[in-house]
């Protein structure tokens, strides 16, 4: 093996030195014939051969190595980029039961309100007015219960105060059977305030993800499946209507590109007074380390679903 060794070594060397100074037609066959040799001498040999397969073992062993510590750190930031999303919508949230009770209720007997003012706040984020119109209670045990007033002020025609999907479609895209309906829409979410101090927030919907993402302007295009609700008021029966695709649409998540189809369907059918809009997630596509939705549809229904919560966020 030393002997094999030298005689590779010195073979080698020829070439090197050769190399350096400009080569005859001689000088560049022997080369040429030297490398030959060499290359012979390197395959056939049992030893080298030996040598060989045990480097192409370290280079497979280190491969597999690095690819093991490269799957685990996925799985880690994974790990890590779930614990996030959780904290980051459960952070000051809690959720009642179907049954509308939250257990272990902390605040007392509250008010459940819709704010009625000109939005002025100071600077603790209260309004300066206090101008709520009260809808229902929570009770000292986590008890929700709503009791909407009969009537309500309505400043804007449906066919102006509607609120479609923000960014994607608007009021000018929606079929009204009359556009002139006095309407009103309190807001996505409820207030929750105790001697007219506002402590939260009240969301309606059977995720806390959905409830959310639906009423945040940085999150509607998320795919997180599920339902948000809410409660609009109308003074006349009537319909809203849309349906809109958006064909090959570029998504992206960083760097990740994926083209897909999406949908957005309004079919309101609102009866005279208080109703309740449905506005729900239905399919996803996976693009990067999220989710996009496939298809939303907002539909007027007659009672709260089986399977909706109620979500408090606090305002502390």
């Amino acid at each position: 093996m030393r002997k094999l060794t030298c005689i590779i070594t010195m073979l080698f060397l020829f070439i090197g030195m050769i190399g350096f100074a400009q080569l005859t037609p001689e000088q560049q066959k022997q080369a040429e014939e030297a490398q030959k040799k060499a290359m012979e001498m390197m395959q056939n040999n049992p030893q080298m051969k030996k040598m060989m397969e045990q480097i192409k073992a370290q280079e497979a062993n280190k491969k597999a190595e690095n690819e093991k510590k490269h799957s685990a750190a996925e799985k880690e930031n994974a790990i890590k980029r779930a614990k996030h999303m959780e904290e980051f919508y459960w952070r000051n949230k809690v959720a009642s039961n179907t049954n509308g009770k939250f257990a272990n209720w902390k605040h007392g007997s509250v008010d459940i309100a819709i704010y009625d003012g000109n939005g002025k706040q100071d600077a603790q984020g209260q309004f300066i007015d206090k101008k709520y119109i009260i809808v229902g209670k929570i009770s000292t045990d986590g008890q929700v219960s709503v009791n909407f007033p009969n009537s309500i002020r309505t400043p804007h025609p449906i066919g102006k105060s509607l609120i479609p999907e923000m960014h994607s479609v608007y009021n000018a895209d929606v079929t009204f059977s009359d556009p002139d309906v006095p309407y009103r829409w309190p807001g996505f979410t409820l207030s929750i305030i105790k001697d007219y101090h506002l402590l939260g927030t009240l969301f309606i919907g059977n995720s806390e993800r959905t409830t959310y993402n639906l009423a945040a302007p940085c999150c509607i295009n998320y795919g997180d499946e599920g339902y948000r609700l809410y409660w609009v008021y109308v003074k006349e029966a009537c319909t809203a209507n849309l349906r809109k695709e958006f064909k090959q649409n570029k998504v992206f998540d960083g760097e990740v590109e994926k083209i897909v189809d999406q949908s957005i369907m309004y079919d309101l059918n609102f009866k005279s007074g208080w109703n309740l809009i449905k506005s729900e997630v239905i399919g996803n596509y996976t693009i990067g380390g999220r989710t996009v939705y496939k298809n939303k549809v907002h539909t007027v229904v007659s009672t709260m679903p089986a399977a909706a919560k109620y979500y408090f966020k606090s305002k502390e």
